[in-house]
């Protein structure tokens, strides 16, 4: 055992456990003995190699013992190459959160307001208000999404309505949404089931907030201040991403909404 791990550059631990997925066939023998062939290492080395690849474990053991030849191979490598570059697209959206967040944080839970331009979404509804029943008709789609979730996001959207009528609190939808510049990573089946939500130009409004103090209208008075200052109205429903949830319902969410306003001043 011993000097299979100083030949393969393994640990004892990880040669029981290729032992047990029948990576290595070692003998043993009555004395308690293991033996191992130049074939075991050979064996164990064209199985890190293929995780080197990216290929999963079960993938990797498959391959292994299946009769392979270069065509196939070389289709299998093509099709793990197509996946890794889907994973790194994945990373990539993923990175570009991360930072978005900590931009963010740097503003130490001040109220921000900027005039941006922001692609249409793609969307499908979880809940209508806090009527979740809706979820389940959408069940394929919402799957789906969450496969790509570092591309989508679970976001909700106010009613422009809602936000001007005189109730005293907003009773946001839930939904999971993508730019509409990405929806080719979804199905068609999906393509067909969602709904669009019109952007464009509008205010950014990032702010801190309990998840109490998130529906009640009187924590939006910046943001309408901010309209009036500068001769803008809203234009249609707004699209609130939140960026942290602070689960103990004390602390404070991080949120940015994006507002889609009409006006000449900015």
């Amino acid at each position: 055992m011993k000097q299979f791990a100083a030949m393969t550059g393994m640990t004892q631990s990880k040669i029981r456990f290729y032992e047990k997925h029948g990576l290595v066939l070692s003998d043993r023998t009555e004395n308690g003995y293991r033996v191992f062939t130049p074939e075991d290492a050979f064996r164990s080395n064209a199985f890190r190699i293929l995780l080197q690849y990216g290929f999963s474990i079960s993938e990797a053991v498959a391959m292994l013992d299946a009769k392979q030849d270069t065509a196939e191979f070389r289709e299998s490598l093509q099709e793990q190459r197509q996946k890794l570059e889907r994973e790194r697209i994945l990373l990539d959206y993923r990175q570009r959160r991360i930072e978005s967040v900590l931009d963010v944080l740097e503003t130490d839970g001040k109220v921000d307001f900027k005039i941006v331009h922001i692609p249409d979404q793609l969307y499908v509804n979880a809940s209508y208000g806090r009527d979740f029943t809706v979820s389940m008709e959408n069940e394929k789609v919402l799957a789906e999404y969450y496969d790509l979730l570092s591309i989508t996001s679970c976001a909700r959207i106010i009613s422009r309505d809602n936000l001007l009528d005189d109730s005293p609190a907003v009773d946001p939808d839930y939904i999971n949404t993508l730019s509409v510049e990405e929806q080719h990573f979804l199905s068609d089946y999906a393509q067909e089931h969602v709904k669009r939500l019109e952007l464009g130009r509008c205010l950014r409004f990032r702010r801190m907030v309990t998840r109490e103090e998130s529906i009640q209208k009187e924590t939006f008075d910046n943001l309408f201040e901010y309209l009036e200052e500068h001769g803008l109205a809203i234009r249609s429903d707004i699209l609130i991403m939140p960026m942290f949830l602070n689960l103990d319902g004390e602390g404070s969410d991080i949120e940015v909404l994006y507002v889609p306003i009409e006006g000449t001043n900015s």
